[in-house]
């Protein structure tokens, strides 16, 4: 065209915050993760539905005390080195350190292994004198047969739990789902079904638990050695080929390590110990009742823990580069997500508890206020956000392990004086304290030592909307009982009334980032919209 001006220039898209970038990475890890979570969830619940229904209550109990107690050693023999390498392998690769990655899996690997064959022999030793102590005299045969068969891959399990581990480090979550999550998970729940089907005994029963950690364990080690390996070959496209001496490194390691070592099995405990105690001051069915009421409050957890995972690592990396407001922005975006999936949970388990324990079979909806007592203080601790998990990535170890050593006191202690006199409302009531304690303590630690809290207006917006449906319906059930028409009824509506007030301030609440993240793996670099980025980036989002 001549005499005429040229059309303006298309404007470029605008910058998308660096809180928006995080959270979109965040959300893409975060949806594998939850992926993971739920077919854990199925499978875990389908395990002790097998195990209730298929096998006596004093067998049922003295597995879960069993593999409680097989659970909390194993937590001894990883000298906290998931956490270790979570904290450590981000940073390295984030730092231009990736030389550095397979020297320090091996300062890490090497004490576990030497560690996890001394305490298994040990295990496999003393199984007949531990017995009695742990289930009583009437089930010691059982529970000695079962101690010695989960002794024998102790060490197997350590190294599996290490290697999964170090693959979230590495920055990949589809080890941990497909592996530990679909993998060992589901051949465990078919294992036990098989050895239901064909009428085994004990001893086939802890070994169809346990022998999915030796598949889990070749499959981690093959994606964990792909990972590195591309780490590395990274870091030699760059130039970086010098590793940290050893000597350093692993001074460095277990500087941050140690203190998580004794912190991992303080949490271990914390989560197992209830069960184990109730099966020593009670009994093996007393604990069978406690373990499947305290699976529901598992499946709740499930969730959040699969947000901590990914969080984790990322969180790492943030901190390394000193990005405070991307720290932020993905605390109370965990936090925010955990809230708007656990609450409608929890809630609708107080109301049904009584209807959901009946799938663990005749007897079992005796423990129901163990359900409701545990998922009341649930709706707390959700809240609180993954405190943790922000002290350790910031470096915190030793608040964290003052933390979990709190709550164990407390939990041991209440479990001693409660159970004899309450049983297992005992325990919940222990374990609910212990919970209180664990959340609150490094709520204050991260808010005075690092400026972080994980409450937003976005959150309560959406507690209050949780409450307001999901309490309703709570009420419905007390009043008319779970099992009527208008319970469920109310429950539907409920529902929909949530998932409308949901999807209408998807945005507010960082909702987009999921959608952005999905966008992403199929063509890289989708951009955020602009209202977007700044509602997914901003303080008060």
């Amino acid at each position: 065209m001549t005499g005429g001006t040229s059309p303006p220039a298309p404007s470029p898209d605008p910058p998308v915050s660096s809180e928006a970038r995080h959270l979109t990475r965040l959300a893409r890890r975060g949806a594998a993760s939850v992926v993971g979570a739920g077919f854990s969830a199925v499978f875990g619940v389908l395990l002790v539905v097998i195990v209730t229904n298929g096998f006596s209550p004093a067998d049922a109990g003295t597995l879960f005390a069993a593999t409680s107690t097989f659970l909390i050693v194993e937590s001894v023999t990883l000298l906290g080195t998931d956490t270790g390498l979570v904290r450590w392998l981000p940073e390295q690769l984030a730092s231009g350190r990736a030389a550095d990655v397979r020297r320090t899996l091996a300062v890490a690997a090497v004490p576990v292994l030497a560690l996890s064959l001394a305490v298994a022999v040990l295990m496999a030793v003393t199984a007949s004198a531990l017995a009695p102590v742990l289930v009583g005299t009437d089930s010691a045969a059982t529970m000695t047969v079962m101690l010695r068969t989960l002794a024998l891959v102790l060490p197997v399990a350590a190294l599996h739990d290490l290697v999964v581990t170090a693959t979230r480090g590495c920055g990949s979550m589809r080890p941990t789902v497909l592996v530990e999550n679909v993998g060992r998970l589901g051949l465990q729940a078919l294992a036990v079904l098989a050895v239901f089907a064909t009428g085994g005994g004990p001893l086939a029963l802890a070994a169809a638990w346990s022998a999915p950690y030796a598949l889990g364990l070749v499959a981690g080690c093959w994606w964990l050695h792909r990972l590195v390996r591309r780490s590395t070959d990274r870091a030699g496209a760059a130039g970086d080929r010098v590793p940290t001496p050893w000597v350093p490194l692993a001074r460095e390691f277990w500087a941050y390590t140690t203190p998580r070592a004794a912190a991992r099995v303080t949490q271990t405990a914390l989560k197992r110990s209830d069960i184990v105690m109730v099966a020593a001051l009670a009994s093996p069915t007393a604990a069978a009742l406690y373990a499947a009421a305290t699976r529901f409050i598992v499946l709740g957890q499930l969730f959040v823990q699969a947000v901590q995972q990914a969080l984790s690592p990322h969180l790492s990396a943030v901190f390394a580069k000193g990005d405070k407001p991307a720290a932020d922005a993905l605390f109370q975006a965990a936090t925010r997500w955990s809230v708007l999936a656990a609450w409608p949970f929890y809630l609708v388990l107080a109301g049904f508890s009584p209807t959901l324990m009946g799938v663990f079979g005749h007897g079992y909806h005796v423990a129901s206020d163990v359900v409701v007592i545990l998922s009341l203080t649930m709706l707390l601790a959700t809240a609180c956000g993954p405190v943790d998990s922000v002290l350790l990535m910031a470096g915190r170890s030793w608040l964290s392990l003052r933390n979990s050593t709190i709550a164990l006191a407390v939990n041991v202690g209440l479990n001693l004086v409660l159970v004899p006199r309450l049983g297992i409302r005992g325990a919940a009531i222990s374990w609910a304290v212990a919970i209180v304690v664990r959340n609150l303590l490094p709520l204050g630690q991260v808010r005075r030592q690092l400026g972080m809290w994980p409450g937003t207006r976005a959150t309560m917006l959406v507690s209050a909307s949780a409450l307001v449906c999901f309490g309703a319906v709570d009420l419905v059930a007390l009043a008319l009982g779970p099992d009527h028409l208008a319970a469920t009824l109310a429950l539907l509506a409920a529902s929909c009334a949530y998932l409308v007030s949901v999807w209408s301030w998807r945005e507010r609440l960082g909702l987009d980032a999921f959608r952005t993240a999905l966008g992403s793996r199929r063509r890289r670099g989708f951009p955020v919209s602009p209202k977007s980025a700044m509602r997914v980036g901003g303080p008060g989002a």
